[in-house]
Parts: structure tokens; C-alpha cells; sequence
């Protein structure tokens, strides 16, 4: 996956959880130090998984991704705000493989602006998954 991702930041966040996985399928939410992440905390989200129904909940949304939406949308319910992102995630949840995804985020005449997004399985037990860390980047083709 590592040679897909096209933001220097997302390769990163990947390395960082890659590292810290070791050999279990996905790292605990105990075993990230923001410490470790600097560079991309201001472009990370961190989501809880809520098991039964199966809800998404965004714990942290760094500050770019707030100037971006336009408002913090921190504590709120995923399917309450957007549906494009759900399938994704149940994907994640259920095989716990990261998931990349390239969406366009919008137009200006004469440029595509992008967004890479980048999603992450965390494990407190090993047994489910109960978080998701990852890193959302705007990427413009015309540079």
C-alpha cells in the first residue's frame, strides 16, 4: 500500500502505524504518541467504532481538517453529517485492512483539486476494531 499513497504526510501516518503494529494485524489507540506525529496531526481524524449498531463517532479532527469542512465536527455520529466514506470504513472494520481513497473535492476552472485519504484499524483487545486513525490531504494534479 505504502507505494500508493501519493502525500508525503499520509506515507508517514502509514509508516508510523506500520511500525507500531509490529506483528498483531493493528495497533492499540494506547500505542500512538501524537509525539510521533507532528507533522500530520493537523490534517488527522481519529473515529470511534460504535459495535452495536454499527456507528461511527469522530473523536478528533485536526485543525486543517476543521478549516476544510468548515466547522469541528468532534463527537458527532458520521452517518448523521455524510454517507460517501461508510462503505470504507464497514470495509476496514470488517477485513481490518487500511483503506486509501483519491475523491475529488471540488472545481475551479482550469483545476481538479483531490483529497487522499488515508484510514488506519486500531485494536484495544485484538478481537474487533474500535478506532480509526488516519489523515486526510488536498492533493492538486496541476502542480
Amino acid at each position: 500500500m505504502l507505494d500508493r499513497i501519493r502525500s508525503d504526510i499520509l506515507r508517514q501516518l502509514f509508516q508510523y502505524w506500520d511500525e507500531k503494529r509490529g506483528d498483531r494485524r493493528a495497533p492499540s489507540r494506547d500505542d500512538i504518541d501524537p509525539a510521533g506525529l507532528i507533522e500530520a496531526l493537523p490534517y488527522m481524524f481519529l473515529i470511534d467504532v460504535l459495535a452495536e449498531p454499527r456507528r461511527y463517532r469522530v473523536r478528533l479532527m485536526g485543525t486543517v481538517l476543521v478549516d476544510w469542512y468548515g466547522q469541528d465536527i468532534t463527537g458527532r455520529y458520521l452517518d448523521e453529517i455524510m454517507d460517501q466514506e461508510l462503505g470504507a470504513l464497514h470495509e476496514l472494520v470488517t477485513t481490518w485492512r487500511p483503506r486509501r481513497l483519491v475523491r475529488e473535492s471540488g472545481r475551479t476552472p482550469g483545476r481538479v483539486k483531490l483529497y487522499e485519504l488515508l484510514a488506519l484499524p486500531l485494536s484495544t483487545d485484538e478481537a474487533a476494531v474500535n478506532m480509526v486513525l488516519g489523515g486526510i490531504v488536498q492533493v492538486d494534479l496541476n502542480k
